[in-house]
């Protein structure tokens, strides 16, 4: 009976104990731990891909790229198509747009993007996509923005995004942010 009451009070000493500082999303009570990489000023990483018709796409440390992990079995993924079009016809000289499409690629006519193909889940993993939509925005092989979610009018942010990213305008706001 004795050996009972130790245990009892030792579990209830362990769960006040981690209630009072482990958090059941992470573990870490009140540590905040950093977003899973690649993160905004994260490498983009070079790579090679296969598109749709067996082409050749690459993603190098030059430029500016847009690329978007898409499902075509996701809602959200739909939803995102005609703004992400409308971007890509409008933006088309200035980036180079690319979709993945997780886990298999759909005929889209005239798509003004690279359709790539990623059967073995290599891109997706190598950008921790854990649900799509996910795009990123990325210039000289470093992300400049992500996107996690699907929202209304994430097209303008996107747009905005890439102009950030084409006229170098980001880097002069960071660099103001960190004289402060």
């Amino acid at each position: 009976m004795k050996r009972l009451a130790v245990v009892a009070v030792l579990v209830l000493a362990v769960a006040l104990f981690y209630r009072s500082f482990g958090g059941a999303e992470t573990g870490t009570g009140n540590l905040t731990l950093a977003a899973p990489e690649p993160n905004i000023g994260s490498s983009a990483g070079n790579f090679t891909a296969t598109d749709v018709e067996g082409d050749r796409f690459e993603l190098s440390d030059e430029g500016v790229y847009v690329l978007a992990f898409w499902s075509p079995l996701n809602q959200n993924s739909n939803k995102a198509v005609p703004g992400f079009v409308e971007v890509a016809r409008e933006y088309e000289e200035e980036a180079s747009f690319a979709v993945v499409y997780v886990p298999f690629a759909r005929k889209d006519v005239d798509a003004p993007y690279e359709r790539l193909y990623d059967p073995t889940g290599r891109l997706a993993s190598r950008y921790n996509v854990k649900t799509v939509p996910r795009l990123f925005v990325v210039r000289d092989g470093v992300i400049s923005w992500t996107m996690d979610e699907y929202y209304e009018g994430y097209e303008k942010d996107l747009g905005q995004k890439i102009e950030e990213a084409t006229t170098g305008n980001d880097e002069d706001r960071q660099a103001a942010l960190r004289e402060d």
